[in-house]
């Protein structure tokens, strides 16, 4: 990209500014009659907060330029922050390094997680100065209550913005922890594009996933686990109660349900993600699901996820940088792009690709979903147009980075078994047809989706601050109201 360099990438970036920063077409929609606006609802502030966010990201799609980052690799001071506590959670464990978090040129890192408590954390606790490795209870917990937790993955294209709590990104963990919808909620310092490429950042959720699970898991039944283990190895494998090596090289009780082990858990676990966040949430989820290592999200929320991001010009350069030294068809793994429309046809076919090419919000009706739900198609297959593998010798498997295939482990289909979901989409925003698309997958597969559509709503609508309180604080009741859902079912 021309603009990524010097000398034209200053003459861009500060000719855009100006242009951004002189907003001439804000005097224009003053004057003009309220039908000439984009939406004929939006006042002029939301109009000049829509212009300038579409401006200004233009400069990260052109030049390259990023900003409300920070350092994945530093420590933050806790004595400087004044609503969270940082924490580290060590690199995935051994036994967990599987499916496409595999990757010889990326390496596993510690992560870092900026923790919303109920409650004003205590730094230090006794017998455990560094205050890492145990859990800070709500003074309020009832007893015997199974914990409500949340994993947030911020935004930011993969490249902008940070989990912590001064960034822009941070309104949607601390309103939901305002409103006591979560017991705790991590936020991943996950790593972006700019210090490392995919699968780094799913590395990196997957790694607080285990570290959540871990914490919450209860430390006299883990020790019964282990006896169980010695007395009677032979049972491993067949049994609804089994054990296996789970996350952090433990010893845990497993279940099954629909023929698959899991881990079993005693609390309930959300994955929350906004925009590219949403991105990395589906993957998470998918790679929790294909892997069958860990115990499966009790939800995700989607907020304004994005699911189609392989587009033409100008966004190669974002492209290019978030796939590194992995081949250009990697943006058509399920893992990147699951509401492509490759991806679809290659799981669905045709018809059902046909059916939701053009869906909308405002297309969607009770026919349309339930001809979603019951739309027949064949088992997924291979994909034979593939590229063979880059690296002599790599086994492929449905879950390979080093070649895309389209299929799932046990011949699942593309969202078969995901966890139940909420998605928040505005009918004025630039992804509502890829995420149309995604829950269109979703529902064809049985998924329970809970929809929350918000008229004339924009990209990422909760974390927009100059958007009317009124509607924001509709969709939170909305989205609130499904979390008490997820929590007593």
């Amino acid at each position: 990209m021309p603009f990524a360099r010097e000398p034209l990438k200053s003459i861009y970036v500060a000719q855009r500014l100006f242009t951004t920063l002189v907003p001439i077409w804000a005097l224009y929609y003053a004057i003009m009659p309220r039908s000439h606006r984009p939406r004929p609802s939006w006042s002029i502030k939301q109009i000049i907060a829509v212009k300038f966010t579409r401006r200004i990201y233009k400069v990260t799609e052109f030049a390259g330029v990023t900003w409300g980052t920070r350092n994945p690799y530093e420590a933050c001071d806790n004595r400087e922050l004044k609503e969270t506590r940082f924490e580290w959670a060590d690199p995935l464990s051994k036994e967990l390094r599987s499916g496409i978090l595999l990757d010889e040129q990326v390496p596993f890192k510690r992560v870092g997680m900026f923790v919303w408590p109920r409650v004003k954390p205590s730094y230090i606790i006794p017998g455990d100065p560094s205050g890492s490795n145990k859990r800070q209870e709500s003074e309020d917990t009832e007893a015997g209550r199974v914990p409500t937790i949340g994993i947030f993955l911020h935004g930011g294209g993969y490249c902008h913005m940070s989990a912590h709590e001064g960034a822009k990104t941070s309104k949607i963990p601390r309103r939901l922890m305002k409103d006591q919808a979560f017991d705790e909620i991590y936020a991943v310092e996950y790593r972006l594009l700019q210090h490392a490429p995919f699968p780094a950042a799913v590395q990196d959720a997957a790694a607080v996933y285990a570290h959540v699970l871990s914490r919450y898991h209860d430390p006299q039944e883990r020790t019964d686990s282990r006896t169980m283990a010695s007395n009677d190895k032979s049972s491993r494998g067949h049994n609804d109660s089994q054990l296996s090596l789970g996350y952090n090289g433990q010893q845990l009780e497993r279940t099954t349900e629909n023929g698959i082990s899991t881990p079993r858990k005693h609390h309930k676990v959300v994955l929350i993600g906004d925009s590219a966040g949403g991105n990395l949430v589906l993957a998470l989820a998918r790679w929790i699901r294909d892997e069958a290592l860990l115990p499966p999200p009790d939800g995700i929320l989607l907020l304004s996820p994005s699911c189609d991001p392989y587009t033409p010009e100008p966004r190669a350069l974002l492209q290019r940088t978030f796939l590194g030294h992995n081949s250009v068809d990697t943006m058509h793994s399920p893992y990147v792009s699951p509401a492509s429309h490759k991806v679809l046809r290659a799981y669905y076919g045709e018809l059902f690709v046909a059916n939701v090419e053009d869906l909308t919000i405002h297309t969607l009706d009770d026919d349309v979903l339930h001809s979603l739900r019951t739309m027949a198609t064949a088992p997924p297959t291979p994909n034979p147009g593939l590229p063979t593998p880059m690296t002599p010798g790599t086994e492929l498997t449905p879950t390979s980075l080093v070649n895309p295939v389209m299929a799932s482990p046990r011949g699942l289909s593309l969202f078969s078994e995901f966890p139940k979901t909420c998605i928040v989409l505005g009918d004025a925003e630039r992804l509502e047809r890829e995420v149309m698309k995604l829950m269109g997958a979703m529902e064809r597969d049985g998924v329970q989706v809970r929809r929350v559509w918000v008229k004339d709503g924009v990209h990422d609508i909760l974390m927009m601050g100059w958007w009317d309180e009124q509607i924001r604080d509709e969709v939170w009741g909305k989205v609130e109201g499904w979390i008490r859902e997820i929590v007593i079912s």
